[in-house]
């Protein structure tokens, strides 16, 4: 079986439609591969941002315009920071803050990696390419990425959802299973329950990378399960030459010129892909002097 027929670095969402549950499905390999290349991170980091990646996917199906989903544990730990972003458009990209002197065991779990002290914080942030931006932060506690996560879904949009997260090799494969409005009864409960069971034992299996249309008939056995048309996953870095320009700006003229003095030039990695830029000191200049131009002494004004 092909990778693409087997579903990997696609995504699709499906419906039940004998149960109240809906849900969305996604398998990551080669992106993920694409994804880490340009970086050395020890075993549990790499783990841990395909997990945060896959999440970060699942969220983003869920889209209705041009945004993206930020996810980022934040502490001071041996790895104080893990960020990953997916848009609308289904591309995803991360990375990881890690101490150099840190030593990091293969098997260390998200909050004994980012704040073992509790302190720790996990943010989730949907930031639309227009109106307003929306951000939730809670403490990051002890468990799974997937606990985690579905812990702060249910409570903030009130409704009842699951995630599961499991690991192959290179592939990746997230399932978010969410509880559809309907009437609060015994019944309705029972089959949400179910439905949550039958999730439970199909992760609780060997991977089986079947196409969706065949897997999840399987996973939900005795529900009418309609699949969507899988749509495609992919690792996209959007660092350009123009943002560097743009952070080298705001870090100022007389912060930069004992670098250009010695160096002539300035370099720039994107944490995200790995893509070095290199800034010319004429390029700098030009830089500076627009700025300048743009703000002339006394003029008061912000352009």
């Amino acid at each position: 079986m092909d990778r693409i027929t087997a579903g990997f670095d696609q995504l699709t969402r499906f419906w039940l439609e004998t149960a109240p549950a809906r849900g969305v499905v996604a398998r990551l390999d080669e992106s993920m591969v694409s994804m880490l290349q340009h970086h050395d991170y020890p075993v549990a980091v790499s783990l841990l941002l395909r997990q945060l990646v896959g999440a970060a996917a699942l969220l983003a199906s869920n889209l209705k315009q041009p945004a993206q989903v930020v996810l980022q544990a934040q502490g001071d730990g041996a790895v104080p920071l893990l960020c990953v972003e997916a848009t609308d458009r289904l591309t995803f990209r991360a990375y990881a803050n890690v101490r150099e002197d840190a030593n990091i065991a293969a098997d260390a779990d998200l909050s004994s990696l980012v704040a073992p002290d509790g302190s720790g914080r996990f943010v989730l942030t949907i930031a639309p390419e227009e109106g307003q931006m929306y951000q939730g932060i809670v403490a990051l506690h002890a468990g799974s990425v997937s606990s985690l996560l579905a812990d702060y879904l249910t409570n903030s949009q009130q409704t009842q959802t699951r995630l599961w997260l499991r690991q192959d090799g290179d592939a990746l494969e997230a399932m978010l299973l969410e509880r559809l409005p309907d009437s609060r009864d015994e019944a309705s409960d029972s089959a949400w329950e179910a439905v949550v069971a039958q999730a439970e034992t199909a992760f609780a299996l060997p991977f089986m990378p079947f196409p969706y249309s065949e897997w999840l008939p399987f996973v939900f056995t005795g529900h009418d399960v309609r699949v969507h048309a899988a749509q495609a996953l992919s690792f996209s870095c959007s660092c350009t030459v123009e943002r560097v320009l743009n952070a080298l700006r705001l870090v100022g003229r007389e912060e930069l010129q004992p670098l250009i003095a010695e160096q002539g030039r300035v370099e720039s990695r994107c944490e995200f892909c790995g893509k070095r830029y290199e800034v010319s000191a004429t390029q700098l200049a030009d830089l500076f002097d627009h700025v300048d131009a743009s703000h002339p002494p006394g003029s008061g004004t912000v352009h």
